[in-house]
C-alpha cells in the first residue's frame, strides 16, 4: 500500500510539472520602437521581456498565442545550454498560459499554425495549445502540416535508427491516420510544393504527387543520392559545416550516404522538370507519365540548377553534394542545354577543373557568369563555350562566395535606395569572405569596391513597401526607394496583419505599422 501511494504521488507530481505556470515573469511594456520619417513622429509598439534567451518562437495570429522556447547561454554567451523552457503566452491578454521544462538533447518541439507537437524519449504528442497538456500520442513522425486542413504528413514512427518508408497522412484534429503510402526516404526530402490547394509534390528519390485527403498520386522514382560512399573519398569532404536547413526536410539515412544529387523542380503549364543522379526528365504534371528523358553519363551529375526559356532547358551542374550537413566535391561541374520539346542535348560543356565546384552563377547579356573559389568565368548561353576566365588572389580580395543580386540595396546620390543591379546596370557584383562587395565588368575586371556597411538587405516586401535590414534595424521604403520609416527590427522580423514581430535576445517585440502602411 505504501509503495502504491509513492507511485501515485510521483504520477501526480509529474503531471503537474509537465505543464505549469511556474514563477516566470514576462514583462510587457509599451515603448517607442521606431520613427516615421515622413511625419517625424514616433512609431510605438509592445516589448515583451522574457527571463532567458529566446531560442525559437512561433505566433498563431488567429489566437494571439506566442509559443516561446527559452534556452540558457553559457557564461561567454557563445554556446546554448541543453536545458530550457517552453512558454505559451497570450499576446492579446498579456498572460502566461503555461510553461514546461525541456531538455533539447532528448526532446523537441515542432510548431505549425495552431499545432504543437512535442517529442520526448522517441515518442511524439499533440499538445493542447491552451493548457500544454498531452492530447494524444502520435504514431507518426510529423514532418509537414497543412495549416488550413490540419493534416500532418510524416513517416510511421519507429525506434531511432529503424526507419520506415511508410508515409502517413494524419488528421491532427483527431489523431487518426487517414491514409498510408510508400515513399522512399533513403536520400531525404529535397523540396515540397503545392500544385493546388489539395495536392503536394514532394522531391524525394524522385517526384511524388500527394492528395492531402487520400494520399493518392503518381510516382516518378530516381536516384538523388549515393549509398555506401567509401572512406577514401570521405576525406575530401569540405571543412565548412552547413546549417541544418540545407534544403532537406527529412533527414537522409546512413552515415556514409551522399545526398542532394538533384536539381530544383521546375514547372510550366503542363509539365514538370527535374535532374537527378540518373537523368533529366520532363513529366506530364497530371498523369506522371515521362514525356522524355536524357540519361547522364556515369559519375557526372551532382547538385544542380535548372531553368527555362521558350525553347530550351538549361542545367548548371555545380560539382558538389552533401554528406550529412557537410559539402564535398562530387560529380563534375558543367553547363548543358536541352531542347524543351524533345530532350535532345544541344551542348554539354565541362568547366575544366573537377575539384573546382561552381559556387554561384548569374545570367547577364546572354552570358553565364560562374564563381569558383578563386576564379571567375563566363560562358555563352547559346553555345556553352568558354568566353573568358580570370583568377583572383585570395590575399587581395578574400575568398569568393556568391553573386549579389536584386535583394541588396544601396543609396544613390539622390538619397534614393535602389538595388545594386539598378545602381550600376553595366556591371555584376560579387561578395567575398572579407565582407566586401566587388563590381566587375564584362571583361571580368574589378571596377569598384563597396564596403558592406553601405548595403542593406531587402528581406521582405509588400505591394507598396520594402523592408531593408541593416544590422538590428529595419528601414522601410516605398516602391520608388524613398525612406518612409526606421524601426528596431532585424532581418528575421515577420509582418502579420500589419504588425511587425521580431525576437531579440531575451525580448519579443510587436511594432504596430497599421497607420504607416495604410497611408
Amino acid at each position: 500500500m505504501k509503495f502504491t501511494s509513492i507511485i501515485l504521488f510521483l504520477l501526480i507530481l509529474s503531471s503537474k510539472t509537465f505543464c505549469q505556470k511556474n514563477d516566470f515573469n514576462v514583462v510587457s511594456s509599451n515603448t517607442v520602437l521606431g520613427r516615421n520619417l515622413i511625419t517625424n513622429t514616433d512609431i510605438k509598439g509592445v516589448q515583451y521581456q522574457f527571463p532567458n534567451y529566446i531560442y525559437k518562437t512561433s505566433l498563431d495570429t488567429t489566437t494571439g498565442f506566442l509559443t516561446v522556447q527559452l534556452r540558457g547561454l553559457s557564461k561567454n554567451k557563445k554556446w546554448l545550454k541543453n536545458k530550457g523552457t517552453i512558454l505559451q503566452y497570450d499576446l492579446n491578454n498579456k498572460k502566461l498560459l503555461w510553461s514546461k521544462k525541456i531538455h533539447y538533447q532528448s526532446s523537441g518541439l515542432q510548431f505549425f499554425t495552431g499545432v504543437l507537437i512535442y517529442t520526448v524519449s522517441g515518442k511524439s504528442y499533440l499538445l493542447n495549445p491552451n493548457t500544454g497538456k498531452k492530447q494524444r500520442e502520435l504514431s507518426t513522425d510529423i514532418f509537414y502540416v497543412d495549416p488550413d486542413n490540419k493534416i500532418g504528413i510524416g513517416y510511421k514512427h519507429r525506434n531511432p535508427g529503424n526507419y520506415s518508408d511508410k508515409l502517413q497522412g494524419v488528421d491532427l484534429k483527431t489523431g487518426n491516420i487517414i491514409w498510408e503510402r510508400k515513399i522512399i526516404r533513403d536520400f531525404g526530402w529535397n523540396d515540397l510544393q503545392y500544385l493546388n490547394d489539395s495536392t503536394l509534390i514532394i522531391v524525394a528519390a524522385g517526384l511524388h504527387t500527394i492528395n492531402l485527403f487520400n494520399g493518392k498520386g503518381w510516382d516518378y522514382n530516381t536516384k538523388t543520392g549515393k549509398k555506401d560512399y567509401t572512406e577514401a573519398v570521405i576525406t575530401d569532404v569540405a571543412g565548412v559545416a552547413l546549417g541544418i536547413l540545407t534544403g532537406t526536410f527529412v533527414t537522409a539515412t546512413g552515415h556514409n550516404l551522399v545526398r542532394d544529387i538533384v536539381s530544383n523542380v521546375l514547372f510550366d503549364s503542363s509539365s514538370v522538370y527535374l535532374a537527378s543522379r540518373e537523368q533529366l526528365v520532363k513529366i506530364d504534371k497530371k498523369t506522371g507519365k515521362i514525356i522524355w528523358k536524357n540519361v547522364f553519363p556515369k559519375d557526372l551529375p551532382s547538385k544542380s540548377i535548372i531553368f527555362l526559356d521558350d525553347t530550351l532547358i538549361y542545367m548548371i551542374n555545380k560539382g558538389y553534394a552533401y554528406m550529412g550537413n557537410r559539402q564535398l566535391n562530387f560529380g563534375k561541374p558543367f553547363l548543358a542545354a536541352y531542347d524543351k520539346k524533345t530532350g535532345k542535348q544541344k551542348y554539354l560543356s565541362l568547366t575544366g577543373v573537377v575539384k573546382e565546384p561552381i559556387l554561384s552563377l548569374s545570367l547577364f547579356n546572354n552570358e553565364i557568369f560562374l564563381i569558383f573559389k578563386n576564379r571567375l568565368a563566363k560562358y555563352s548561353i547559346k553555345t556553352g563555350q568558354l568566353i573568358g576566365s580570370k583568377k583572383f588572389q585570395k590575399e587581395n580580395i578574400g575568398e569568393m562566395k556568391y553573386f549579389v543580386g536584386n535583394s541588396i540595396f544601396i543609396e544613390n546620390n539622390d538619397d534614393i535606395l535602389i538595388s545594386l543591379p539598378q545602381f550600376d546596370t553595366t556591371n555584376l557584383f560579387f561578395y567575398t569572405n572579407k565582407e566586401k562587395v566587388y563590381s566587375i565588368n564584362e571583361q571580368l575586371n574589378i571596377t569598384d569596391t563597396i564596403e558592406i556597411n553601405r548595403l542593406l538587405y531587402n528581406y521582405m516586401k509588400t505591394k507598396s513597401f520594402r523592408f531593408l535590414a541593416t544590422k538590428k534595424k529595419t528601414l522601410i521604403i516605398d516602391n520608388k526607394g524613398n525612406k518612409i520609416a526606421k524601426v528596431q527590427a532585424s532581418s528575421n522580423a515577420m509582418l502579420l496583419t500589419k504588425t511587425l514581430y521580431d525576437k531579440q535576445n531575451n525580448s519579443f517585440i510587436a511594432i504596430d505599422l497599421k497607420e504607416l502602411l495604410n497611408n
